[in-house]
């Protein structure tokens, strides 16, 4: 009998953001008696120690500054930098080449768009490519050729939600490429049931305090801005309640760079220096957020998935948040869906946080609903087995 296939898994980035933590867990839960793991990493970060801690091999290769810093978001890279940038990555196509080829994979999964354009020069007669795209992509010429080369040059693309598949097909990514297979989430790890951060004595504050948090990467999309602009109008009625700013940036690119020093500016102007912690980046998610009263999701576009709100609903956290894309989807029909605010809205926002402070025993109710749907729709096992499915679909084809 033959031993496990190689499945060799493309991150664009060492650090860690959900993108990344989906992708640890999906590799960590592989049956190793049919699939061989290996993240290869662009850059450094603690991606190779957890992947490393997980029983994960790991390896992390250079990446030249202007590949590095190109954007689809925010400040978007021109197409002429779009194409330097691909240009000077050559290097680094050439040694991730040779790192799956030491492993002769059957699958190569590329985990971001950066490796998306890297992984198209391995498909092999027996390494087959895919793709996992957990972004709303931009109706733009740069992305339609994207997809146009996804269609010549991949087998399958995965879709972290109903909502990405149906926004890749209406962007001209063939029907049948496309898979929508939804992230999937620990239920264990993410417990009612556990120890708790302990984030009030880490920021000097009184222990009987409503803690009211936001937990994902800083980035403009994200919108703790507009959590900022919440934050600083409750503390007004609510002297008791403090907010938590919980992650870091992870990107280099021009569209994200430079966020985490203008948010906390704006936190100091906005008087918000006594009340509101940055923590930075943060393993202990699932201790934080059963530390929090209130979690918070403010993105002002449409979330992909919203894996923080899934999180949550797993820790029976109630969860205001920003409705659109798949975050409509992982809250689904619960009680939760009476919290849903419109993006970019910080008195809506500052409104149902407010709704929930108010009702401490409806909010419990509420979020036992969420705990529910996720062991219901979102557990890890469901999403490992449907992508080895997909995998063993493709390796036999």
């Amino acid at each position: 009998m033959s031993g496990p296939r190689g499945v060799v898994y493309l991150s664009p980035t060492g650090e860690i953001g959900g993108a990344e933590r989906s992708l640890l867990d999906l590799a960590a839960g592989l049956d190793r008696q049919r699939w061989a793991p290996r993240i290869v990493c662009l850059g450094l970060g603690p991606l190779l120690a957890e992947g490393a801690g997980l029983g994960l091999p790991t390896e992390s290769l250079s990446m030249p500054d202007a590949f590095q810093r190109m954007s689809l978001r925010g400040t978007r890279t021109s197409a002429l930098g779009l194409v330097a940038g691909v240009v000077r990555a050559a290097p680094t196509l050439l040694a991730i080449r040779r790192a799956a080829a030491g492993s002769a994979p059957a699958i190569v999964h590329s985990n971001g768009n950066k490796t998306h354009l890297l992984a198209v020069s391995l498909r092999r007669r027996r390494t087959r490519v895919v793709w996992h795209v957990r972004d709303f992509l931009p109706d733009r010429a740069p992305e339609r050729w994207l997809l146009r080369l996804a269609r010549l040059s991949t087998d399958a693309v995965i879709a972290n939600s109903s909502a990405v598949a149906a926004h890749l097909r209406r962007l001209g990514a063939g029907p049948r490429l496309v898979h929508p297979i939804a992230n999937g989430i620990d239920l264990v790890r993410f417990a009612p049931e556990g120890p708790q951060a302990e984030l009030r004595a880490e920021a000097g504050w009184p222990k009987h305090a409503r803690l009211v948090g936001m937990v994902g990467m800083l980035a403009r999309w994200k919108g703790q801005e507009v959590f900022l602009r919440a934050a600083a109008a409750l503390a007004k009625r609510h002297p008791d309640v403090r907010f938590v700013v919980v992650g870091a940036e992870i990107y280099r690119t021009a569209g994200h760079a430079g966020f985490a020093s203008a948010l906390e500016r704006q936190a100091r102007e906005l008087g918000l220096s006594e009340v509101l912690a940055f923590t930075g980046y943060r393993r202990d998610i699932p201790e934080v957020l059963r530390a929090l009263d209130v979690v918070v999701h403010a993105s002002i576009e449409p979330e992909p998935f919203g894996r923080v709100i899934a999180e949550a609903m797993a820790c029976a956290r109630p969860v205001v948040w920003a409705r659109g894309g798949g975050a409509d989807e992982a809250v689904g029909d619960t009680a939760l869906s009476a919290l849903g605010v419109p993006g970019g809205d910080p008195v809506a926002l500052a409104a149902a946080i407010e709704r929930v402070l108010s009702d401490p025993e409806g909010a419990r109710a509420w979020a036992a609903e969420g705990r529910t749907r996720v062991a219901t729709h979102f557990d890890l096992g469901t999403h490992v087995g449907r992508v080895q499915d997909l995998y063993e679909m493709l390796a036999r084809a």
